[in-house]
């Protein structure tokens, strides 16, 4: 592992939001999404996928995240299979809720939100559909697929053509697939460049795509490039989150050993970052006030 890097074993952990209404939650993330309840009382609940929590739920917000406003844009879960996007598709459509699809060339994606307000992707991944990516002079991005043909990334998806996967049965599973995990996070931010400076140089992430033409900034591993995400679309009519609204809570990082979360907390340390210490748990915040907790994998 390079010094200062987290290692290709980094993932993330679970992501923790905050909701108006569990129960109001549940008919998203439960009952449509398929993600298996493992536990609930009025404060919270907890939801995951072959007996892995994924996200948990906190009651108490007083209104639901606004639009355009700087916090959760989406927590992404990442199936392994086709067929499985195509289940959540067709779960998606059952359900009568909104959503959408895009696809990104490397991946293909379905996205909701919960009663809250607070953003879903259902992602599925394709890197072998990409031959090369190109960033011009001023910062635009072009992806081009292994036919030569130009992407821009965020083409409609065939979601009729996806859900021909799963045949003519007419079978519907209705949980989320086993092994589903939490690929990615995506945030609203004023001030990218210095939250980079935070994930990079100080937590030890990888960059990947930093364009401010683009309008996205994000990094991850030598395994997964695109962990963390963050766009400035809204620009100027990006606002400030109420106190009380929903939103993200925090998220999980799982470091790969003991050694690298040493590592971690000495860098929070030389660069004056807020960060407390609790056995093997790091509780810090970025730039922007973005609250996540670093651990070690089955710590």
């Amino acid at each position: 592992m390079d010094e200062g890097l987290l290692s290709q074993a980094t993932r993330l952990g679970p992501v923790h939001l905050k909701v108006t209404d569990i129960p109001a939650a549940l008919t998203v993330w439960r009952d449509t999404l398929g993600l298996a309840l493992a536990g609930e009382d009025a404060a919270q609940a907890q939801l995951g996928a072959g007996g892995r929590t994924l996200i948990v739920l906190h009651a108490g917000a007083g209104v639901a995240l606004p639009q355009k406003s700087r916090d959760l844009f989406h927590v992404a879960i990442h199936v392994t299979t086709r067929r499985d996007l195509a289940h959540t598709a067709a779960r998606l459509k059952a359900s009568g809720l909104r959503y959408s699809a895009q696809d990104h060339l490397v991946s293909e994606s379905l996205y909701v939100s919960d009663p809250s307000g607070n953003g879903i992707e259902i992602c599925f991944d394709t890197p072998e559909r990409l031959l090369r990516r190109e960033v011009s002079p001023d910062g635009r991005v072009a992806l081009i697929a292994v036919d030569g043909s130009a992407h821009s990334g965020i083409e409609p998806l065939d979601v009729s053509g996806l859900l021909r996967d799963l045949g003519n049965s007419g079978h519907v599973e209705r949980s989320m697939a086993r092994d589903a995990f939490i690929g990615h996070i995506h945030l609203r931010a004023r001030a990218p460049e210095a939250l980079m400076e935070f994930y990079l140089g100080v937590l030890g992430f990888r960059p990947h795509i930093q364009s401010r033409t683009f309008g996205m900034f994000d990094c991850g591993t030598e395994r997964r490039a695109h962990m963390i995400a963050f766009n400035i679309w809204a620009r100027d009519e990006l606002r400030e989150p109420p106190s009380n609204a929903a939103g993200l809570d925090h998220f999980t990082v799982e470091l790969g050993s003991a050694q690298e979360l040493a590592a971690v907390a000495r860098r929070l340390e030389a660069a004056n970052a807020p960060a407390r210490r609790e056995g093997g748990v790091i509780s810090t915040a970025d730039p922007e006030g973005n609250r996540l907790r670093l651990v070690v994998q089955g710590g």
